[in-house]
């Protein structure tokens, strides 16, 4: 696990940046979207890596609302993450420096919810960056002008206006150097 965070694309313009983050909101305030459930379905192998490999605490009651068709449900969508996760792990090849998908290892509780935290954050990055093309259309909040967020579009307006400022004051600071490159012994 080297890099933590995906770093976020300097290409994606900032209005397209920031409609992705509103939407973003809205999917964390729904909750749905970034549950445990639907990332392991999304990336089995990151949710693997980060949190799947490790055995959750045992001390916790089982819900005595259940039902026969939630535990079916559970098993079927447990059975369809370890097929995904052995897909993907096969299309890794014989080098990869992955966990071993059969051993289960022992977290503490506090560094497994870090281990989600850092997960989810993976996951918000992916979501910005584009990456979940196959789950999100992202053509419908790339175009949609209801995202836009007028305080946050005037601050870029006015950051990028000091940057220009500043690459200015620079290029007239380099030629009115005296600085001719030769060096005088």
């Amino acid at each position: 696990m080297q890099n933590k965070y995906i770093p976020i694309t300097k290409n994606i313009p900032k209005t397209i940046l920031n409609r992705r983050f509103k939407k973003l909101q809205e999917l964390i305030d729904n909750e749905e979207y970034f549950s445990e459930e639907q990332i392991r379905m999304r990336d089995p192998l990151l949710y693997f890596i980060y949190v799947g490999q490790y055995i959750r605490n045992q001390n916790k009651k089982p819900d005595s609302n259940f039902n026969l068709s939630e535990i079916l449900i559970d098993q079927i969508q447990k059975q369809e993450y370890e097929i995904r996760l052995q897909e993907m792990y096969d299309k890794l090849g014989p080098n990869h420096d992955y966990p071993n998908l059969m051993i289960e290892a022992r977290i503490k509780d506090t560094d497994l919810e870090d281990q989600e935290d850092i997960l989810i954050r993976l996951m918000h990055d992916r979501f910005i960056n584009g990456l979940d093309k196959d789950f999100i259309n992202y053509e419908q909040i790339d175009l949609n002008e209801d995202y836009d967020d007028q305080k946050q579009m005037n601050l870029d307006i006015e950051e990028e206006y000091f940057e220009n400022q500043n690459i200015d004051l620079r290029e007239e600071e380099v030629k009115q150097s005296e600085y001719t490159g030769i060096q005088d012994y």
